[in-house]
C-alpha cells in the first residue's frame, strides 16, 4: 500500500505543477507519505540579495511562503481524495482516505 500511495502522491503533485525542481520531496512512512519542501533554490538567492542586512536570518525564513505552500498542497491533496495533515515541523503527512 505504501509504495502505491507514494506513487499516487507523486502523480498528484506532478499534475498540480510540483514536479522535479520544485523542492518537494516524498518519503514513505508506514501507512503515510511524508511531503516536505526544501526551498534551497529560493533561500540562497534571498540570502545573497540581503547579505549586508544584519537580520538576514529573518529574510531567509520565508514563513509566509511556507504557509501558502502548505495550504496549496493541502487543497491539492484534499481535491485528490487524500487526507493531508500538516505537522508543526513543516511537513505534511498524507494518508489514503478511508473508504466507507
Amino acid at each position: 500500500m505504501s509504495r502505491e500511495l507514494v506513487h499516487q502522491v507523486q502523480i498528484v503533485l506532478a499534475d498540480a505543477g510540483f514536479g522535479p525542481g520544485s523542492g518537494i520531496s516524498t518519503q514513505s512512512d508506514g501507512v503515510a507519505v511524508i511531503v516536505a519542501w526544501h526551498p534551497d533554490r529560493l533561500i540562497r538567492p534571498t540570502i545573497a540579495a540581503h547579505a549586508s542586512d544584519p537580520d538576514v536570518h529573518a529574510a531567509a525564513e520565508i514563513p509566509g511562503i511556507r504557509t501558502a505552500l502548505e495550504q496549496a498542497l493541502t487543497s491539492v491533496f484534499l481535491a485528490a481524495g487524500l487526507s493531508p495533515l500538516t505537522q508543526p515541523e513543516g511537513i505534511i503527512r498524507v494518508t489514503a482516505t478511508p473508504v466507507g
